[in-house]
């Protein structure tokens, strides 16, 4: 009973500060637009610096222009957690490497004086008393830190939401979701209300909103980007790191954001962080042309026929260009996220630890919860009925194993499951240079933004596309392709009758069963891009030769202006 008292009272004394905060901001914030800033909006990040360093343009210049923006996004979909405009003031510097740079940061990123949430009411009012490695780095650097983004309870989510904040909307339409657990930064960059996303990735968890909100992303190697001080849904978990990274409004701003936070030699104040300078690879590409492989299906879930789309159009711009692209023959998916949701499984308990009395929990996550406690023989029974009963026979075969699987194993088990990990990603690497492949596209997920609530049908097993991934410790990224379109993505009449649908397993069939490409029509598509484990600046030049390519077909993303 204390406890359900301490959560409501918890709750809405974080939404009345926030609140507060909002309503004290100047009110040049609620100021419309100037010309001047509608030029600093304009500008990237490099022409931003240069402008602050030449005294051309003031830091406070810019953070009033993208505070508007940012104060616009917050009222139409609620994707801030805390307001910092006066400290960001406060702090202003010039001649930086990332001065004037408007950064805004997910709010597992602890800095010193405000509340880490992780969307949990036991987290409000205890402010840390430490700040991440990543915030004295971009503070040493100039950069504007004014916000912190919203973040789901517990992080593992699709969708941004906790009691704490409520609901982060989809700025192209507000009935569906930004995706998660970055939504909130997500949300935030497709308004312009900020330059900079820094946010963290355990299993697709920039990757999702930026494919879902139409900007770019990339999650890096663990040890390549600065991750202490950024607060992990799972501490301690072994096999399957939280890491941090950025996202970004584009392309040009994601990679020099990268270039210059390694140029502050992160090795210097993070010991997690390997010390590798950057490395540029334009050369590389300019003599040889980089081969593609391209997944169409993970085994798992069948991307919907929007998601399929974003795919056949990046291939089609790719081949149009002279690039080799062919299908590639990948260790089979299935194995890595039985192996990856076993890990998980062993350090899933922080998750529902946290939770008071009466504090909602996303269903997938609450649902995944659930099946990890279930005694071992119930698990073992409901995976041999779906094998046993589901017509035709073989369709759920895949989710029985993955399911029976989902339990936390002794410290034996747990190594023994580890030891598995290091074969599977040998596997990977083997097929890789057996294939003579540079790079692998795939969907970032087999749906576009899921409805509001869709988490509660849609099982985090479906995060697969992007999990593996992180499960590999590989290097992804996402490209903003397209938009749902609703006379190309529709489903045929009779789908529910066709041999495709029959086939589905029960997780494949939830996923189609909240897609509709009418009520999805307009939202943002994306691709994902992976490369080999710590070369993150080869990805980027990957990145880079999607998106022209898209621009020379004549496919080229062009984000809507809100």
């Amino acid at each position: 009973m204390f406890s359900y008292f301490a959560h409501r009272k918890s709750c809405a004394q974080k939404q009345q500060e926030r609140k507060s905060k909002l309503e004290s901001v100047p009110a040049v914030y609620s100021a419309p637009a100037t010309n001047d800033d509608r030029r600093i909006l304009s500008l990237s990040l490099a022409e931003l610096v240069e402008e602050c360093s030449m005294n051309r343009t003031s830091p406070n210049a810019v953070l009033q222009a993208y505070g508007k923006r940012c104060l616009q996004a917050q009222a139409a979909t609620n994707c801030l957690s805390d307001i910092m405009f006066d400290e960001a003031e406060r702090t202003v510097t010039s001649g930086k490497l990332l001065s004037g740079v408007p950064v805004s940061l997910k709010d597992c990123v602890d800095i010193v004086g405000h509340d880490t949430l992780l969307g949990y009411s036991c987290n409000v009012a205890k402010p840390r008393q430490s700040s991440a490695s990543i915030v004295h780095i971009l503070q040493d650097a100039g950069a504007l830190l004014y916000v912190k983004t919203s973040a789901p309870t517990g992080l593992l989510s699709f969708e941004t939401e906790s009691d704490v904040l409520g609901v982060t909307t989809n700025p192209y339409n507000p009935k569906f979701s930004p995706g998660g657990s970055t939504g909130g930064g997500g949300a935030l960059l497709a308004y312009q209300g900020s330059m900079i996303e820094v946010g963290t990735d355990l299993a697709g968890s920039v990757r999702f909103p930026a494919a879902n909100c139409g900007v770019y992303s990339l999650k890096g190697s663990i040890g390549r980007f600065p991750a202490y001080g950024c607060t992990p849904c799972l501490p301690g978990l072994q096999g399957v790191v939280t890491v941090t990274a950025p996202m970004a409004q584009n392309l040009a701003d994601l990679e020099e954001f990268w270039k210059r936070v390694m140029e502050m030699k992160p090795w210097d104040y993070d010991s997690t962080c390997l010390p590798m300078p950057w490395r540029p690879v334009n050369a590389q590409f300019s003599e040889v042309k980089p081969r593609w492989g391209v997944i169409w299906d993970d085994g798992i879930v069948t991307p919907t026929p929007a998601c399929r789309r974003a795919l056949v159009d990046t291939v089609d711009a790719l081949r149009r260009q002279g690039f080799d692209v062919v299908e590639f023959e990948s260790p089979g998916i299935p194995e890595g996220t039985r192996i990856g949701f076993g890990l998980i499984a062993c350090g899933a308990s922080p998750i529902f630890n946290s939770l008071r009395t009466s504090e909602t929990l996303n269903s997938a996550l609450r649902s995944f919860g659930i099946l990890v406690s279930l005694p071992r023989w119930v698990k073992w029974l409901y995976a041999l009925l779906l094998r046993l009963f589901s017509r035709p026979l073989g369709r759920n075969d895949t989710w029985a194993t993955l399911a029976e699987n989902c339990y936390k194993r002794s410290p034996v088990g747990e190594h023994e499951l580890l030891v598995q990990l290091e074969d599977y990603k040998m596997a990977w690497h083997t097929a890789l240079q057996k294939q003579d492949v540079d790079f692998v596209l795939t969907v970032p997920h087999p749906s576009p933004p899921v409805p509001l609530g869709g988490t509660g049908v849609v099982s985090l097993i479906a995060s697969s596309y992007a999990f593996i991934f992180s499960l590999l410790d590989a290097v992804a990224g996402v490209v903003p392709v397209t938009f749902v379109d609703k006379s190309l993505d529709a489903l045929p009449a009779d789908f529910r009758r066709s041999s495709a649908y029959m086939n589905m397993s029960d997780i494949g069939r939830a996923v189609h069963s909240v897609y509709d490409a009418r009520a999805m029509h307009g939202l943002p598509l994306g691709v994902q891009i992976v490369g080999p484990r710590l070369h993150e600046e080869k990805v980027l030049a990957g990145m880079k030769i999607i998106d022209n390519a898209l621009r020379a077909a004549g496919r080229g993303f062009v984000p809507k202006q809100f």
